[in-house]
């Protein structure tokens, strides 16, 4: 798998294909196999990129500067800057759809379209103080 340096850590990335570009954002636990079939069909008519979260794979660990879903999405415009990539398909499972939202928001004209799966968009929820609910008959 090729490296890019981003943020002062090696990212590795699946590089496939050829065509339009298809960034594929994974979910936690997972590296890039996880998308095997989906790299295997697109590949024949996209050109497919798949980063491995830091400290999945081979990428390194999170920067240390990485504060937020917003940080995470300009490693990734900064890996698409890198391989000279001016527009992408993004497709996000879960974490890659938090960061994939937050990078259309950051750079829409970089971003054909989005696909966003089993994800969550809203602010994290405030903790609630546990109740106790009583039963009457």
């Amino acid at each position: 798998m090729p490296v890019a340096i981003i943020a002062g850590q090696p990212l590795h990335y699946l590089d496939q294909g050829s065509g339009p570009v298809v960034l594929l954002g994974s979910s936690y636990l997972w590296d890039s196999g996880m998308w095997a079939p989906q790299i295997e069909a697109l590949s024949q008519q996209y050109r497919v990129i798949v980063p491995e979260l830091w400290g999945h794979g081979e990428s390194g660990p999170l920067p240390t500067q990485t504060r937020s879903l917003d940080d995470l999405a300009r490693q990734a415009l900064m890996l698409l800057d890198q391989l000279d990539i001016a527009q992408v398909n993004l497709v996000g499972l879960s974490v890659g759809g938090m960061w994939g939202a937050r990078l259309a928001l950051l750079a829409p004209e970089r971003v054909n379209s989005l696909v966003l799966m089993d994800t969550y968009l809203a602010p994290s929820p405030r903790p609630r103080a546990s109740t106790t609910s009583r039963c009457s008959r």
